[in-house]
């Protein structure tokens, strides 16, 4: 009888440890140009919203396209924070440059507090810009990073709320370190 309460209350701590951890631990995102790592606790938009989450939807009024967004916590309607790639093939004669200092002129909502700079990480090297807007009703922090890749240009993007983004901006570099592009 002793030994059977033994096993009992050791499936009973397995069973409670076990359950206390995260469902979703870190794993990788695989698009066919690029991976990730999804850390733990985040879900793709898909995952959250379902089937019925669409991509392919114009990014922020950046002239690109959502192809993935990943957010935390995954509640529907109730992310804190949020990092997207988005995409647009390069039309002929036109560079990554002159692609992104076209989209944030005259950016509709108004944006503030705009900081440009070159970015250079591991493989990666374009441009970047911070800067705050207004979507819905509350204002965002963002931070883009865009790189050129065979022609076509990638937005890195991440947001949150201004006064949470810099208790996010460890997981944001954990996720651009992750970053890959597919041979």
């Amino acid at each position: 009888m002793r030994g059977g309460r033994l096993i009992l209350l050791g499936l009973l701590v397995l069973l409670t440890l076990t359950g206390c951890r995260s469902p979703a631990g870190p794993r990788t995102f695989e698009h066919e140009a690029f991976t990730f790592v999804i850390p733990a606790g985040w879900k793709t938009k898909a995952e959250v919203f379902g089937r019925s989450a669409s991509t392919g939807e114009e990014y922020y009024g950046l002239g690109v396209r959502e192809m993935v967004t990943i957010q935390y916590p995954a509640r529907r309607g109730r992310g804190e924070a949020f990092f997207a790639v988005a995409s647009s093939p390069l039309a002929e004669g036109e560079s990554l440059e002159s692609r992104f200092a076209q989209a944030y002129e005259g950016a509709v909502p108004e944006i503030r507090d705009a900081v440009q700079r070159p970015f250079e990480q591991g493989e990666l090297s374009g441009y970047e810009m911070t800067y705050l807007r207004p979507w819905g009703e509350p204002w965002w922090q963002f931070r883009d990073i865009w790189v050129e890749r065979d022609g076509v240009v990638y937005v890195l993007s991440f947001h949150t709320d201004p006064g949470d983004f810099e208790s996010y901006s460890g997981t944001f570099q954990e996720i651009l370190e992750s970053f890959r592009f597919r041979d």
